[in-house]
């Protein structure tokens, strides 16, 4: 850390400068990704300048060594840029040649839709043909493929035979509305008919027993796109497949646009497609969405790879949080499906400058949890407020948080959605969190308190959450200062933040701050739902009570003209009011309607009844016949409670359509096609009770008061109609204390959960989300948490299981509530059924207002009409077919009553069906949704999961304490074991326990009574060895791992020749005492178990050895063991010397004897006068000589034996090992040799080796003339240097015959050698010299695999005043 300081203090200008491309290089990614935010936000070439320049910047600051993730988020940030270029280009050529471009993709469409048609045509034709040839087996259905298997195989919507007289016999799949009779008589091979909803192609196979088999393909649906249906409908499925809509039209449509038709085999037009031609500007924003999209899921994994791959600085996560910042500030979130309501205007827009800049609630939540991540990197302020500034703060900032943000708040906007108001509440807390937050973060306190704080800061803020979310039930209006008594938790949370570590306080201060805010926010939120939905009722009240409604007139005007058009185009009437009323916009508003269409002779044909049922009072009857037989457009206003509006408009077809608008919908009235167009869902609005006001009573106000009531609130008003005085009531309820808390908690789980999660993510940009004394592996790997966690583990999955269990029936209990509803409506009408006399109108239709509900009549299996539904089946919003399943039980008489659910997106229902008197069978359909709402389905979801919440926190208390129950007898075991072995033999843990501890206690205590006992005679026997140690005649030294001494004895102080003192290290003085350092410290370094080595001190000299303790690696104790064997050595080298002369006496007489025979031999000669004297002269003499060499010879090597490194010799120094190799190879001529080729491998960066450059030499050329000898002719003599283990390792290695095994102990002794001729002193000399100089001989061979000589030498270190022997 020092030097580092250092460098950074050292650091010049110049130094700063070169940091500036790699700043650059890491802010470019992030410029990058930000301007393409700017880009997905609003597509232009700037931002994309902008992005490129910031990509440039990254790659000429080194993007390459800034890490794998790095390098792949700015790959992703280039190649979305590349995305950009080309989406501008696309839709820059799409809108430059859009009619180009249009002519060429109808083609290709065409194309592909006359292959789409020509299919579902094959498809009909083989199914309703193969159903056809099967259909007199289709008693033994065992032999033959099942209707479903057909429709399977061949992938019709619907599947059916009917016999000779036109009944059911067998079906299979969904038929939407009546089967047209022509087609159940095979009148036509195809058909086409077009419903208002549904439109089905038809294909006919007639039977052998004359039935008629029918195919029917599901051609195109006119379902709301709020009720989520995907039926399989063709249209559906080719927009999916090309992404082009169409529209279907029976054959030989007068059209001037082109069209695709469906030709027929024998060249008849069944049906056209037209390819709808978009608006070359919507089709441009559709590609260029797909372009965003995938531009902002880049984004966001770049972001990620950026965040991940930066460094795990507080610079670099300020960057990435601001980049997080401006993605969820910009990217396009309001186009996914589900949250657009949240981004809407018109819901929430909160000025963050005035007429600048405007935020929606969506954007201010996304916002508000990035600011959570960015506070999590802001670094810890200088400066620090007191507590009370602390309390001071949030009392002034709370009211002020809550009134900006409830300033962004529109009229009714949280009145409505559930979901909407969830969002504010989390919006709000966030806000408040991050402003606790901030103020923690400055607060400072001079001492610590107690961790009990923690729990009053929680307490005091749930108290006072409750306490406000119990006066607004009961109907107090809490001012805005009341936000600031949540001053009190917030100081409290300052003090409690005291008790923890500084890597706990952040943790513990943050889930404070979230416990403190939720619990102001929500009494806070839960007060402006109330207000807006008391102002939502109020203004029902009001519009209810006015005369006219601008909307409302407006809409029924654009229907008469709607209506008026369709009426011409040869659709039914039922079509021509359902597609007006559609495209009207009164659909979306929900208004109440009733919609009648009367034909020329001014008979009611057709009735279209939206949110209003039963039949028009006489009065209202009049009025309209009035209008209706006046022959022109009528607009009146009757102001009656039955009637706002009535208008009557002539068509051009000769009929006249009449509307008659109420004021409100009658209570309990039913409306399937309102539902159908709210998707399923439930109305948004409450209703209003309208009481009458009988005469002679007073009316009452006409202004709107409210009151509370033990249910929630209560408005009311009177109003007066023409025909009719009312008092209106609307109710508002709220919910109990109960449910209001379950809400409370869950809202606090969820906030803690996304806001830490948010928070975490800011920390892990820091790499510091887990404080730095908590270790993880103690809290899962302890005894004690495994127990808690088992425990947890155990509570849990109880608790889950009965979750399930619960949520399972409420489910059950939803379904069996509307079965019951369902059930009961017809056996009403079956009660019903007979005793109704129909006279002139429909049994059905008397049955169907009499038991109150639309009921459905089945025949034979298929739909033949219903009471108050008739309108509905032209629709087809009814399924034709029964279930075949059901038809065949309740037609064999098998049951009386079956039941089906059915859906048709999110609408779900229960069907009830029962078998009628006269052979026809009743159905029924019950909304599921209707089931759930009588028992409050939500709000026991919302109980439910708050019991499972407590359930999972009184899990856990209970698993912690039972973990702590356990655990504290091994606490206690554990906190006595550390005192026993800090040497406290006096502990002992209670005996009185009758539990299994209790036998652990005693055990314990029983062993501690063993440990003094042995502890005694430790002592004793520790006595007797320092007194042997201290006579022993060796001096002895136990070091511990870090070379401090733990032991010595006197000898050893002696060999020093001053005192060793017992934890502190050897003394570095004196010649003895550093040669032992240098040498001990090279030991240490090494791996080795034991050494030994000989040290010379003038003329003493000290063998030492060295034996490491235990039994593991490095990082343990050495006893040195010093002995004193001057007088040894001389003893040896006396006897050394009389071996010396004993072995020179015989090597010196083996050559004299051939020297005097040879003299003997020269004097017979010359005695004898013989004529070859002189060549016998010249052959004795030059024996003679080669003795005398051979003498000198063994002379120069008992010299070299018996005295190396003796007085006169220079002493051991620094030597370079390749230049003494390089001088060597030179006399060997480079490596040439006759008999042996010589290489050499030296290590580059030796360092040099103690010993000495003659010496060394002279070792070399013995080991390579051994190893030259070695080796056959062309044999290779390698010469290897390398370091290793701390030492230099010089090898010699051969390929020549290698020494036998059992002849490689003795290759050291002199005068032993393998070969006929020689001293054998080579390998001797080699080894005293190496050992003279501190190193070491080894010798590796084998028979047939040559030899390998290798020589450790030391590392040269400092020259001493002594030399290492």
């Amino acid at each position: 850390m020092n030097r580092l300081s250092n460098q950074r203090l050292h650091r010049g200008p110049l130094t700063e400068w070169h940091r500036i491309p790699q700043t650059l290089g890491w802010i470019g990614p992030w410029i990058a990704l930000v301007s393409l935010s700017f880009w997905v936000a609003s597509p232009g070439s700037p931002s994309l300048v902008f992005a490129a320049l910031g990509m440039s910047v990254g790659v000429l600051g080194g993007v390459r060594e800034r890490g794998v993730f790095w390098v792949s988020g700015s790959i992703i940030l280039v190649i979305g840029i590349l995305a950009g270029v080309l989406a501008d280009r696309e839709v820059s050529d799409l809108s430059a040649n859009w009619n180009t471009f249009w002519a060429e993709r109808e083609a290709e469409v065409g194309g592909r839709l006359q292959e789409e048609l020509q299919a579902q045509l094959r498809s009909g034709e083989a199914a309703a043909g193969q159903l056809a040839l099967g259909a007199t087996e289709f008693e033994r259905l065992e032999d033959v493929p099942t209707i479903q298997d057909i429709r399977a195989q061949h992938g019709v919507s619907a599947l059916a035979l009917y016999d000779s007289d036109g009944r059911l016999r067998i079906w299979d799949g969904m038929h939407r509305g009546k089967v047209p009779e022509e087609v159940q008589a095979g009148q036509d091979r195809y058909a086409y008919v077009d419903l208002p909803l549904f439109g089905y192609l038809y294909v006919t196979a007639l039977a052998p027993d004359g039935g008629v088999a029918v195919a029917a393909q599901l051609m195109r649906t006119d379902l709301p796109l709020e009720i989520g249906a995907r039926l399989g409908d063709f249209g559906s499925e080719f927009l999916d497949l090309t992404g082009e809509n169409i529209r279907i039209n029976p054959g030989d449509t007068p059209n001037l646009e082109r069209l695709s038709p469906l030709v027929l085999p024998d060249g008849e037009r069944l049906l056209e497609v037209l390819i709808e031609r978009p608006d070359a500007a919507d089709r441009a924003e559709q590609v260029l969405a797909r372009w965003r999209w995938l531009v902002s899921s880049g984004l966001l994994i770049a972001w990620l790879l950026l965040a991940v791959g930066g460094a795990p600085s507080r610079s670099t996560s300020v960057v990435a949080t601001g980049g997080l910042f401006f993605l969820l500030a910009l990217l396009p979130l309001q186009e996914i499906a589900g949250l657009e309501r949240i981004f809407d205007w018109t819901l929430f827009v909160l000025p963050l400058w005035p007429g600048a800049l405007k935020i929606s609630l969506g954007r201010l939540v996304l916002l508000a949890i990035a600011g959570l991540t960015g506070f999590a990197v802001l670094p810890r302020p200088k400066f620090a407020v007191p507590i009370w500034a602390a309390a001071l703060s949030s009392a002034l900032l709370f009211p002020l948080v809550v009134t900006w943000v409830r300033s962004g708040l529109q009229p009714l906007s949280l009145a409505s959605d559930r979901f909407e108001w969830i969002v504010y509440e989390a919006a709000l807390g966030a806000i408040l969190a991050l402003t606790v937050a901030s103020v923690l973060w400055l607060t400072r306190s001079g001492r610590s308190a107690h961790k009990s704080w923690t729990l009053v800061t929680v307490a005091s803020a749930v108290l006072l959450g409750g306490m406000g979310g119990t006066l607004v039930l009961n109907g107090a209006f809490l001012p805005v200062g009341w936000i600031a008594l949540w001053a009190i938790p917030t100081a409290t949370a300052a003090v409690a933040t005291t008790a923890w570590s500084d890597g706990q306080r952040p943790i513990v201060g943050w889930l404070l701050a979230i416990v403190i805010a939720t619990t102001a926010a929500v009494p806070n939120a839960l007060l402006d739902r109330v207000n807006a939905r008391r102002m939502a009722g109020g203004l029902q009240l009001i519009e209810a009570a006015a005369v006219e409604d601008p909307d409302l007139e407006h809409g029924l005007v654009r229907l008469g003209s709607l209506a008026d058009s369709l009426a011409g185009s040869g659709r039914g009437d039922v079509d021509v009011l359902y597609q007006a009323w559609r495209a009207s916009g009164l659909a979306e508003e929900l208004f109440a309607l009733r919609l009648t269409m009367w034909d020329e002779v001014g008979e009611n044909s057709q009735e279209l009844r939206i949110g209003i049922d039963g039949d028009p009072s006489d009065d209202l009857a009049a009025i309209v016949r009035e209008a209706q037989e006046s022959g022109e457009f009528r607009f009146l206003r009757p102001h009656r409670d039955d009637a706002r509006y009535v208008m009557a408009v002539p068509l051009s077809s000769g009929q006249v359509l009449t509307a008659i608008a109420p004021p409100l919908p009658p209570e309990g009235a039913r409306s399937p096609l309102a539902s159908l167009v709210r998707g399923g869902l439930p109305s948004q609005t409450d209703p209003i009770t309208l009481i009458p006001i009988l005469s002679g009573d007073p009316l009452g106000s006409d202004s709107l008061t409210w009151k509370r009531t033990t249910s929630g609130w209560q408005g009311e008003m009177a109003i007066e109609f023409s025909n009719a005085s009312y008092h209106a009531h609307i109710p508002i309820s709220l919910p109990g204390s109960l449910l209001a808390s379950a809400r409370g908690s869950l809202l606090l789980v969820l906030n803690l959960l996304v806001f830490s999660a948010f928070w975490v993510l800011g920390r892990g940009l820091l790499r510091d989300v887990i404080p730095p004394e908590t270790k993880i592996s103690g809290l899962v790997i302890s005894f004690r948490a495994r127990v808690t966690l088992a425990l947890f583990g155990f509570f849990a999955l109880a608790n889950a299981l009965f979750g399930t269990l619960a949520y399972r029936s409420l489910t059950q209990a939803s379904t069996a509530s509307a079965r019951v509803v369902a059930e009961r409506v017809v056996e009403d009408a079956a009660g019903w059924y007979l005793s109704l006399d129909p006279g002139s109108g429909s049994r059905m239709e008397l049955l169907a207002t009499q038991v109150g509900a639309e009921l459905l009549e089945y025949r034979d299996g298929e739909l033949r009409g219903g009471g108050g539904v008739a309108e509905l089946v032209e629709l087809g919003l009814y399924e034709g077919w029964m279930p075949y399943t059901q038809h065949r039980l309740l037609d064999g008489r098998e049951g009386v009553r079956e039941f089906t659910e059915t859906s048709l997106g999110r609408l779900t229902y229960i069907t009830a069906y029962r078998r009628l008197p006269d052979g026809d069978i009743l159905g029924a359909q019950v909304p599921l949704s209707a089931g759930a709402t009588a028992i409050q389905r939500m709000d026991l979801i919302e109980l439910l999961g708050f019991v499972m919440l407590l359930g999972a926190a009184l899990s856990l208390i209970l698993a912690w304490m039972a973990g702590r129950a356990l655990t504290s007898p091994i606490r206690a075991l554990q906190v006595a074991s550390e005192g026993v072995g800090s040497g406290n033999l006096d502990l002992r843990l209670p005996n009185e326990r009758r539990d299994e501890f209790g036998a652990v206690f005693r055990a314990f205590n029983r062993m501690v009574n063993g440990v003094r006992r042995a502890q005694h005679q430790l002592v004793r026997t520790s006595r007797r060895t320092q007194a042997i140690m201290e006579e022993a005649a060796v001096g002895m030294v136990a070091l511990d791992q870090d070379g401090g001494v733990t032991l010595v004895n006197p000898r050893a102080e002696h060999l020093f020749g001053s005192r060793v003192i017992v934890g502190q290290p050897l003394p570095g003085k004196g010649p003895f005492a550093e040669a032992l350092s240098i040498w001990l410290n090279n030991f240490f370094q090494s791996s080795e178990t034991e050494a030994n080595t000989e040290i010379q001190i003038g003329e003493s000299r000290v063998r030492v050895r060295a034996r490491r303790l235990g039994t593991t690696g490095g990082g343990r104790g050495v006893v040195v063991a010093m002995d004193d064997i001057t007088d040894e050595l001389q003893t040896e080298r006396v006897l050394a010397w009389g071996e010396m002369a004993r072995q020179v006496a015989h090597e010196v007489k083996n050559p004299l004897t051939p020297i005097k025979l040879s003299i003997q031999h020269i004097r017979r000669a010359r005695e004898d006068r013989r004529t070859d004297f002189d060549d016998i002269l010249v052959k004795n003499v030059d024996a003679i000589l080669a003795e005398i060499e051979r003498l000198a010879g063994i002379a120069q090597s008992f010299s070299k034996y018996g005295a190396p490194g003796g007085e006169g010799e220079v002493p051991v120094g620094q030597v370079h090992l390749h230049e003494i190799v390089d001088d060597v190879m030179a006399l060997y001529g480079g490596g040439s040799s006759t008999t042996a080729l010589f290489e050499q491998e030296i290590a580059l960066g030796l360092p040099p080796v103690r010993a000495r450059t003659s010496e060394l030499k002279e070792v070399l050329i013995n080991l390579l003339e051994n190893a030259r000898v070695a080796v056959t002719k062309g044999g290779i003599v390698r010469i290897l240097g390398n370091q290793i283990n701390g030492r230099v390792v010089l090898a010699i290695v051969d390929d020549g015959a290698g020494i036998p095994e059992e002849l490689l102990p003795r290759i050291f002794e002199p005068q032993f050698s393998t070969r006929s001729t020689g001293a054998g002193l080579g390998l001797p000399i080699v080894k005293r010299i190496v050992e003279s100089w501190g190193g070491t001989v080894e010798v590796d061979s084998a028979t047939g695999r040559g030899t390998t000589v290798s020589v450790f030498l030391s590392l040269w270190t400092e020259p001493l005043d002594t030399e290492v022997g």
